[in-house]
């Protein structure tokens, strides 16, 4: 699930600075909540997290710290962590929220939309649809993540990313349950229809494709019954 840190951040002494460390650390479960590498109720060991991360427990320990503050993990009363569950109102407050800044981030994207992000995005895309079909569950939730931020990023804003990542830092261990859907909730149609947007500059072909790829995995959920489903994998140890 977790990469382990970059070597290359060593220092002379052959140690990664305590700072990027922790940034590192920090950085990697922030993106792994993002994609829905946590599940909802998941519990998270530390001691797990620091060998999959090939670090010692401080920096996981200040770097889960930070996420609690952020309320992307809670602490139960018996001190045990946890990725939090979700009521049904803030689920769709926070669905409600995210169509207002992806679709304005995605009409954004359209002024720099160069033939390189289009190639990149396609890319993401193609290997999103292979993954499906090969059941690469984290991979397809990984090229998900890779396709919208490559469009958010485009826009160019430093205010709207963060508020665009601090939702997905809340919502995206639910994507998770998005995964036995049937085939066409990730037959990439509406990631076509922005792709073709971009294409065509078409700033409102572009934002109303975003808000139906948004509604379309959320309203699945709901129906679902998300906050009542049945776990799909073991609680990490």
């Amino acid at each position: 699930m977790h990469e382990k840190l970059d070597s290359k951040s060593k220092d002379q002494n052959g140690e990664a600075p305590k700072k990027t460390v922790q940034n590192l650390v920090y950085n990697e479960l922030r993106r792994s909540l993002m994609i829905g590498a946590f599940a909802p109720g998941d519990r998270i060991s530390l001691r797990s997290l620091a060998q999959e991360m090939g670090t010692s427990m401080m920096p996981v320990r200040e770097a889960v710290n930070r996420l609690i503050a952020e309320r992307a993990f809670e602490v139960l009363p018996n001190r045990s962590i946890c990725v939090p569950p979700m009521p049904r109102e803030k689920f769709n407050e926070i669905t409600h929220w995210r169509i207002q800044l992806e679709t304005t981030a995605t009409r954004d994207a359209c002024a720099n939309a160069t033939p390189d992000l289009i190639k990149k995005i396609e890319s993401i895309n193609d290997e999103m649809i292979e993954a499906f079909k090969s059941d690469a569950r984290e991979e397809v939730l990984s090229c998900n993540y890779a396709f919208h931020f490559a469009i958010y990023e485009a826009a160019g804003s430093s205010v709207l990313l963060p508020m665009i990542e601090s939702l997905w830092l809340q919502v995206g261990p639910f994507t998770y349950y998005s995964m036995p859907s049937p085939k066409d909730l990730w037959n990439a149609k509406f990631h076509r229809q922005i792709i073709d947007a971009l294409k065509d500059a078409d700033a409102d072909a572009a934002g109303k494709a975003m808000e139906k790829d948004i509604t379309n995995t959320a309203d699945y959920l709901k129906e679902r019954g998300y906050d009542n489903t049945t776990k799909l994998r073991r609680i990490m140890r």
